[in-house]
C-alpha cells in the first residue's frame, strides 16, 4: 500500500479533480507525481514506469522527442496564437496541405478543433447543417454501434454505446438509434445496419463508427471489410459515414488510417491524439469539397457553419504536429509495428495459455489486450495498482487489461513489459492483497 509522503500529492489532493477517477481511492493509492518523460518511460523522484497506454493512447514517437521540442521552440518564439476567424498561418496551410495529401482522395477540407471529442462534435454538427441547407430537414438522426466511444461532450455522448461513462448525463442526451456490436457478430451488425438504413434513411444524417478497434468498449477488433460494407450501405442510402479514428490514427493499427485498411472515404474523418504526439491538445475533422460548398454562398443565405474554438489551428499545436509527420515520414513505422504486433500476439496468447483467468488474446498493430476473470473486491483496479510495482501504467477497461505502446517500442522494451505483466498476473492468480 502506497504512503502519502509527498506534500506536493497532498496539494494536488486538496485542490484537483482527476479524470474518470473516483478520488477517494487516493486516500489509499496515491497518484504518482510525474517529474520527467523520456522515450516510453515516464519518471518520479523515485521510481520510473512504462508508458504502456501512451499517455492515454496519445504519444506514438516517445516523449520529448528532440525535434518536436526544438519545433515547439522555434514557433513559440516566432508566433505563439492567433484567432482562426479571419487570420491564418503558415502552420495550418501547410499541415491542412499535408492531411489532405495523406488521407483518402475525396478529403480535401480541413476543419480544427482542439480534442478528440470536438472533432466528433464538429462532425455532428456539421452534418446537420448540410441536410439543412439542402433541403432535407428531416434527415437529423444519428447511428451508432453498441461497444463504440466517441468522446465525453454531449453530442459525442449521445452516439457512444458505452453506457459507463454517459448514463448520469442521459437528461442531456440526444436520442440515437444504437445497433448491435459489429467486434461481436460483424453480420449481425451489417443486417442491422441494412434494416435500419432501408426503412429510416430519409430521416438519418449519419453513420458513426470506430473503425478496426473500438477502444473504450474494450479494446475490441473489427475488420476492414465490415468498414468497407458500412461505407458501402451508407453510400446506397444517401447517408454520411463519420470515421472516428482519434485513437488509431497515424500507424497505431497498422495503416495511416483505418480508412486506408478498408480503401474506402468516409464523409467525415476525425484525427486528434497522434496527431500532435500527444504533446499538444490538436484535432481535425477532415471532409469533402461537396459538403464544403453546401455552405459557400453569399452571407445572406444563412449557411454560414457557425462553430468554433478559441484554439482553433493554434499555431503551437500546428507546428508540433507538422514535426509529428516529418518524423513518420522519415521512420520505418510500418516494419516497426507489423513486428510489435507479432511479439504482442504471441505474448498475450501465451499470457492466456499460462493463466486460466487470463482469454481472448487480440492485437492490433500496437495495441493488445486480455480479458481476465478474477474474484476478490475490485481485482482488476488493484491489479492496476500493482503494475506500478513492476513500472507498468495498467488501466482496466472492465474486465480487459491492455497495451497501448507507442509506435517506436523496441523488440526488447515489449518483451520486458510482457513479463513484467505476467509477473503481475502471476500474484494476482495467488490472490491480490493490495
Amino acid at each position: 500500500m502506497a504512503k502519502m509522503t509527498d506534500p506536493l500529492i497532498a496539494t494536488d489532493l486538496a485542490v484537483n479533480w482527476h479524470p474518470f477517477m473516483q478520488m477517494k481511492d487516493f486516500e489509499t493509492y496515491p497518484p504518482k507525481r510525474i517529474t520527467s518523460a523520456k522515450g516510453i518511460k515516464l519518471f518520479t523522484d523515485e521510481s520510473w514506469y512504462y508508458d504502456t497506454i501512451s499517455s492515454w493512447w496519445c504519444n506514438i514517437l516517445g516523449h520529448c522527442h528532440p525535434r518536436i521540442s526544438d519545433a515547439l521552440a522555434v514557433q513559440l518564439n516566432t508566433l505563439d496564437h492567433i484567432m482562426f476567424g479571419n487570420f491564418t498561418h503558415d502552420g495550418a496551410i501547410r499541415l491542412s496541405q499535408r492531411l489532405i495529401d495523406l488521407t483518402p482522395s475525396g478529403l480535401d477540407r480541413v476543419y480544427y478543433s482542439d480534442n478528440g471529442s470536438t472533432a466528433i462534435e464538429v462532425a455532428l454538427k456539421m452534418t446537420l447543417n448540410y441536410w439543412l441547407n439542402e433541403k432535407q430537414t428531416k434527415k437529423t438522426k444519428f447511428v451508432c454501434f453498441h461497444g463504440s466511444y466517441h468522446g465525453d461532450t454531449v453530442g459525442a455522448m449521445s452516439i457512444s454505446g458505452v453506457s459507463q461513462f454517459s448514463h448520469a448525463f442521459k437528461t442531456l442526451m440526444f436520442d440515437a438509434i444504437a445497433l448491435p456490436d459489429p467486434s461481436m457478430n460483424e453480420g449481425a451488425a451489417l443486417e442491422a445496419l441494412n434494416h435500419c438504413l432501408e426503412s429510416q434513411s430519409d430521416h438519418i444524417a449519419a453513420v458513426v463508427v470506430e473503425p478496426l478497434l473500438m477502444g473504450a468498449g474494450g479494446m475490441k477488433l473489427t475488420t476492414p471489410a465490415f468498414f468497407k460494407q458500412v461505407r458501402t450501405l451508407t453510400q446506397n442510402f444517401n447517408v454520411h459515414l463519420i470515421s472516428d479514428e482519434v485513437a488509431t490514427g497515424f500507424g497505431r493499427t497498422g495503416h495511416l488510417f483505418a480508412s486506408d485498411a478498408a480503401g474506402v472515404c468516409p464523409d467525415f474523418l476525425c484525427l486528434s491524439k497522434a496527431l500532435t504526439n500527444g504533446q499538444l491538445p490538436l484535432a481535425v475533422t477532415l471532409t469533402s469539397n461537396k459538403i464544403y460548398q453546401s455552405f459557400y454562398d453569399d452571407f445572406e443565405k444563412g449557411k454560414t457553419f457557425y462553430h468554433g474554438h478559441t484554439f482553433t489551428a493554434n499555431p503551437l499545436g500546428c507546428a508540433i504536429a507538422n514535426a509529428t509527420l516529418d518524423i513518420l515520414n522519415e521512420f520505418n513505422w510500418k516494419q516497426n509495428v507489423q513486428e510489435l504486433h507479432a511479439l504482442l500476439l504471441t505474448g498475450l496468447s501465451h499470457l492466456s495459455e499460462s493463466f486460466s483467468f487470463v482469454s481472448s488474446p487480440r492485437a492490433i498493430g500496437s495495441v493488445g489486450a486480455i480479458d481476465l476473470t478474477l474474484t476478490g473486491d475490485r481485482a482488476l483496479f488493484k491489479l492496476s495498482q500493482l503494475g506500478f510495482d513492476h513500472h507498468l501504467t495498467l488501466r482496466p477497461l472492465g474486465s480487459t487489461i491492455y497495451l497501448y505502446l507507442p509506435i517506436i517500442t523496441t523488440p526488447d522494451e515489449i518483451m520486458d513489459i510482457l513479463s513484467r505483466l505476467k509477473e503481475c498476473l502471476t500474484m494476482a492468480g495467488n490472490g491480490l492483497d493490495y
